[in-house]
């Protein structure tokens, strides 16, 4: 009879997402993935997939939050473990990360853009500070297209956003403030184009 360790390093062949964790040292994330994957895989026998079912813990009993925006069945979502590990779900397939910080910092932050679901894993991580950053490009972008174009002062930028978006939805407003300064930059060029039209 195979160890559970072995069974782990025989589905390491065959699944990528969870290749470059150490059999002996899983975090919850992979834990959890490996029970719910594998628990009634036909690749392995009847005995495998019982100990693979009797080793782990299903998702439920680790699961500290489970991110979605999206109800569509194939949408992103973020599975965020009592350990700090992650399970990140997609249409393009599982990422299995031992730390979400980790993730955030080398897959999200580079862009300098968040969606809604990114900002509320970073919260829940402790991260409000990058969440602000993002928000504040959009902002620093939106005052000085206004300042350029408009001559609006920078200081009076984010009355004229309030008033602005105020024909959006709480949400459609934070996810166009999420969109950092790239957003800001449309966002002001938009009003500035408008702003134009009117004072003409």
């Amino acid at each position: 009879m195979k160890t559970i360790h072995e069974i782990i390093q025989e589905i390491q062949f065959f699944d990528p997402a969870i290749r470059a964790f150490d059999a002996h040292d899983l975090p919850q994330s992979v834990r959890a993935y490996l029970h719910r994957n594998y628990s009634m895989d036909a690749r392995l026998t009847d005995e495998e997939q019982q100990l693979v079912e009797t080793s782990f813990e299903p998702f439920a009993d680790n699961l500290r939050e489970a991110f979605q925006d999206d109800p569509r069945p194939d949408a992103t979502r973020f599975y965020l473990f009592d350990d700090g590990s992650l399970y990140v779900r997609t249409n393009a397939g599982p990422e299995l990360w031992a730390d979400a910080q980790v993730f955030v910092v080398e897959r999200i932050l580079p862009q300098m853009r968040l969606s809604r679901l990114e900002a509320d894993l970073m919260r829940e991580i402790g991260m409000d500070d990058q969440v602000s950053e993002v928000r504040d490009d959009f902002y620093s972008s939106f005052a000085h297209i206004l300042n350029r174009d408009c001559g609006i002062p920078h200081c009076d930028a984010r009355e004229h956003w309030n008033a602005w978006s105020n024909q959006l939805s709480d949400s459609a407003c934070e996810s166009i403030v999420l969109g950092g300064g790239e957003s800001g930059r449309a966002e002001g060029l938009r009003f500035a184009s408008e702003y134009s039209v009117t004072n003409a």
